[in-house]
């Protein structure tokens, strides 16, 4: 397996797993479904995501890259995770999302709103 193939590959299983969410099958290959993964319930704020990562020093990010995931995210919310890593074994340096201002500002504010705990980070 291709080192590309298996950066993806842990990505996409990891940001599944943080987001709950599932795997679009084929990694998002397919006509119905091109995204590289959903939430898996039905939440207030879903989203949907296509993943990017590198061994490099930086991921471009385009208009031509955000309306693609925004045409594939079918309604809901798109989100690009990015993922940075140290080296061939896959050591995570560095993880980040480009997520639209207008979503984020509202997520804040329902969130400042409650008199919900967060977690540690």
């Amino acid at each position: 397996m291709s080192l590309n193939k298996r950066m993806g590959d842990k990505h996409e299983d990891s940001v599944n797993a943080l987001l709950d969410g599932y795997a679009s099958r084929g990694s998002g290959n397919q006509w119905h479904n091109q995204l590289d993964g959903k939430m898996t319930r039905v939440v207030h704020y879903p989203y949907g995501w296509d993943c990017k990562s590198t061994m490099g020093k930086s991921i471009g990010v385009s208009r031509k890259m955000w309306q693609k995931a925004v045409e594939q995210a079918g309604g809901v919310s798109p989100v690009i995770p990015l993922r940075f890593y140290d080296n061939e074994r896959l050591d995570v340096g560095l993880d980040l999302a480009v997520v639209n201002l207008h979503d984020l500002a509202q997520l804040l504010q329902i969130a400042n709103d409650c008199e919900c705990q967060w977690e540690d980070r």
